[in-house]
Parts: C-alpha cells; sequence; structure tokens
C-alpha cells in the first residue's frame, strides 16, 4: 500500500511543471506558429504567382496588399 502511494506522489511531482518550463513551452510553440504562418504566407504568394503565369495575368491585374506582397515590400 506505501509503494502504491509513493508511486502516485512520484507520478504527481512528474505531471507537474515548474513555471519556467511552462513558459518555456510557450516559447517554443510561438517560434513554431510564427515558423508556419511564414511558411504558408511563402506558399500561398507562390500559389498566385503561379496563377498569373498560368493565366496570364499582369500586376495591373491586382491591387493593394498583393501586389506589395509578390513585389517582395511585405
Amino acid at each position: 500500500m506505501l509503494l502504491k502511494v509513493n508511486l502516485v506522489k512520484q507520478k504527481e511531482r512528474e505531471m507537474t511543471l515548474s513555471l519556467e518550463e511552462i513558459e518555456a513551452n510557450e516559447k517554443e510553440l510561438a517560434a513554431e506558429k510564427k515558423q508556419a504562418l511564414k511558411e504558408h504566407k511563402k506558399n500561398a504568394v507562390a500559389t498566385v504567382k503561379k496563377l498569373f503565369v498560368d493565366y496570364k495575368l499582369t500586376k495591373g491585374d491586382i491591387r493593394g496588399k498583393a501586389l506589395k506582397q509578390l513585389c517582395g515590400d511585405s
């Protein structure tokens, strides 16, 4: 019985994270999210560029933010 209680206490200690560990995990997740968004943006811009080629569009066919991103002013 005592061994079982000790095992439960040990598991509880393993499951609790310190504040520093939680903050480190949050920073790591934020960095991963930032990288994923960056990759998504690159893919979106590449897709738009491909559509330009496929449909023989010109820069005059789009306006605003999309044009700035295609020109690399993002």
